[in-house]
């Protein structure tokens, strides 16, 4: 039987299948699973299908296929889900396999060693970084953010060449950028025979994984706020990790405690897990008579957390009190309950340094924490801002507050936390410093809400004191 390799080029109609009517096709390789164009041509009643990929999809998870497994993918509503089903087998490059059952996964023999390949012994060393696209390669402020964090991982690298990504566009400086119509593993043993060692770089490229193992390479990647989760998997196969912050802005966090030995650990890891790094930790002890303390002092051998003890006088005045020892402009809330993910503190600065006339920025909170696994999940949909923000604090407290980041100027210019307020102090600071055009929260998941059993009685009784207590709209619209 005719097996076709079908190639879709510009040139044909939007109906790919006239073209194909008098051909038959007993054999269909289909490399990108969602393709609408394929699933346009296939025909299950009368073609096999086969699947295949370079190893992404059997590597990081979640992804698009498993995440959306019952996602519409064609014209002829075919899901993914059936897209897998009908697959009789599925060729990837790596052993391990998220999407199909065991028993359809091939794995492709990969060795692109050339016959005649004469490896370099002169001690030189060529450093090389992979382009690559980071979120979408058609939304324009991805672009920016993968044009800003490859400009940054180049000169954290010194000089490198630079292999530009097919589909992706960057502007880079000081660095020779290559544009080669190879795969990445052949221009490695290009390099190998006049250099004896090549130290590779990137984001999160299956590539990286691909030549790892080739003598005389060595491979790291870079951690950002939007590869966290891949580079985490990147690790479990060997590969070591550079932190590379999107944003510089400096950054004081303030977390108030209170007898919370339970949780507070977890609390301060999440914040020296971020990928932004210039920030510092001030922890206000409001007089806690547990084992508290004890627990803060183990991080204090990073320089980054200062620890300071008051006495007693509720959280109002311990946050008064860490806003006392502030220097940056901008100061960052984290509750000694709750966790940050990795992302929180460079996906909001890169917002605040977009927009210089926000005041005060939050993001969303959840606390179920399966909701929170495989990477930042970003949604630029029903953002909250403007004159509809502020209606809504009149009635509701819309901010988190362990995701809160504002200005410094604009919480002075507040007289900052109301110690009568305590219980619903945040609300009322929101209310003194927000206007129509200064403020947004951001409906993407940042935090894992943590609250101890025991204190689910507290929180009740939080909500209904602000609720009686609330400010009114005319105190807001004054």
């Amino acid at each position: 039987m005719k097996i076709l390799y079908l190639l879709i080029i510009k040139e044909w109609p939007n109906e790919p299948r006239e073209k194909l009517e008098n051909i038959k096709i007993d054999k269909f390789y289909l490399a990108s699973l969602d393709n609408p164009i394929a699933h346009s041509i296939f025909n299950p009643s009368f073609m096999r299908l086969f699947t295949f990929d370079d190893g992404s999809t059997s590597i990081i998870a979640p992804n698009i296929y498993t995440r959306y497994i019952d996602r519409v993918v064609g014209p002829k509503e075919i899901t993914l889900e059936r897209v897998i089903n009908l697959s009789q087998a599925h060729y990837t490059i790596f052993d391990t396999n998220t999407v199909f059952p065991t028993e359809k996964l091939i794995k492709i023999p990969f060795d692109t060693k050339p016959k005649d390949f004469a490896r370099a012994t002169n001690i030189k060393t060529v450093k090389v970084f992979l382009g690559q696209a980071l979120g979408s390669y058609i939304d324009e402020k991805d672009i920016r953010i993968t044009e800003k964090l490859t400009q940054k991982a180049l000169e954290k690298m010194g000089e490198a060449l630079y292999y530009a990504h097919p589909r992706v566009t960057v502007n880079v400086e000081n660095a020779e950028t290559i544009r080669s119509n190879k795969c990445f593993e052949e221009e490695i043993y290009d390099l190998l025979s006049n250099y004896e060692n090549v130290e590779v770089y990137g984001f999160y490229s299956t590539s990286l994984l691909l030549v790892k193992n080739i003598l005389g390479v060595s491979v790291r990647c870079f951690r950002t706020f939007l590869t966290t989760n891949e580079v985490e998997i990147l690790g479990n196969y060997g590969i070591e990790s550079i932190d590379l912050p999107l944003s510089e802005k400096a950054i004081d966090i303030v977390m108030p405690i209170y007898n919370r030995e339970k949780t507070v650990g977890k609390a301060i890891e999440s914040v020296l897990n971020q990928t932004h790094e210039n920030f510092r930790l001030i922890i206000v002890d409001d007089g806690s008579r547990d084992g508290t303390e004890e627990v803060c002092r183990k991080y204090l051998n990073d320089e980054r957390v200062i620890y300071h003890k008051v006495l007693h006088g509720g959280i109002s005045r311990a946050l008064n009190a860490g806003i006392l020892l502030v220097t940056a402009e901008y100061i960052a809330r984290q509750d000694s309950d709750d966790e940050w993910m990795p992302w929180h503190l460079d996906f909001l600065l890169n917002e605040l340094e977009q927009n210089d006339k926000l005041d005060i920025i939050g993001s969303k909170v959840d606390a179920d924490r399966n909701k929170l696994q495989g990477g930042i999940k970003r949604n630029n949909f029903n953002n909250l801002s403007g004159e509809e923000l502020w209606f809504k604090l009149a009635y509701k407290n819309m901010f988190n507050h362990s995701t809160v980041i504002y200005k410094k100027s604009a919480v002075e210019e507040a007289c900052g936390y109301d110690p009568e307020c305590d219980g619903f102090e945040d609300w009322h600071l929101w209310a003194c410093m927000v206007t129509k055009d200064n403020a947004l929260v951001m409906n993407t998941l940042t935090a894992y809400y943590g609250l101890l059993e025991e204190d689910n009685k507290g929180m009740i009784f939080r909500s209904r004191l602000a609720k009686s207590c609330g400010l009114r709209l005319e105190d807001v619209l004054e």
